[in-house]
């Protein structure tokens, strides 16, 4: 028993350091998601289903590059997809641009909203933006919000949802980005 509570413990431990001190390892307009989130270009990334869904890789199917993230709804009244690596990524405070792209794939009357939310060193979320998309088509449609993320901001996460849609309807998203922009 005695083992077991020192496991325990090492493991919640463990857990605490995703919320060190956020280290910027990144250029300061390039985009705050890893490549491979934003980009699909191998897996699927730091992202993973949340409710109502189940995600892939498709490739084959992208705005740009190889792959975007296909969005396939399991259950009808919303759907939601998150980033598996809270607090989430690395970011500073200022003025930065989100963007993706999406397309329906199956279904009618989808949409898109990415919820961006800048966090502090704890952890602790101090603001949080929403972007929603337009209705999806066929054809790719981009969203585009510009935000100024808090003086104290020193994490971003992102999660995509939708309110429309019935089990069998998906949709891909690809391009997706938080960049910082220069001083103006």
């Amino acid at each position: 028993m005695r083992l077991q509570r020192w496991n325990l413990a090492w493991a919640l431990l463990g857990s605490l350091t995703a919320c060190d001190p956020a280290v910027v390892d990144h250029s300061p307009t390039s985009n705050l998601l890893d490549a491979e989130t934003a980009s699909l270009e191998a897996g699927v990334g730091h992202w993973t289903a949340w409710y109502g869904t189940k995600i892939s890789r498709a490739p084959g199917a992208a705005r740009q590059g190889e792959a975007s993230l296909r969005i396939e709804l399991t259950e009808p009244y919303g759907w939601g997809v998150a980033l598996d690596n809270y607090p989430g990524f690395p970011a500073t405070p200022g003025a930065h641009r989100a963007t993706f792209w999406a397309r329906a794939v199956r279904g009618s009357s989808l949409r898109v909203e990415m919820r961006v939310s800048w966090r502090d060193a704890r952890g602790e979320e101090l603001q949080a933006h929403r972007l929603a998309g337009p209705v999806l088509g066929a054809d790719w449609a981009n969203a585009r919000l510009e935000m100024v993320a808090p003086a104290n901001a020193e994490r971003v996460s992102v999660d995509l949802t939708g309110s429309e849609g019935d089990p069998g309807d998906a949709l891909e998203v690809d391009g997706i980005s938080i960049h910082s922009q220069p001083d103006r």
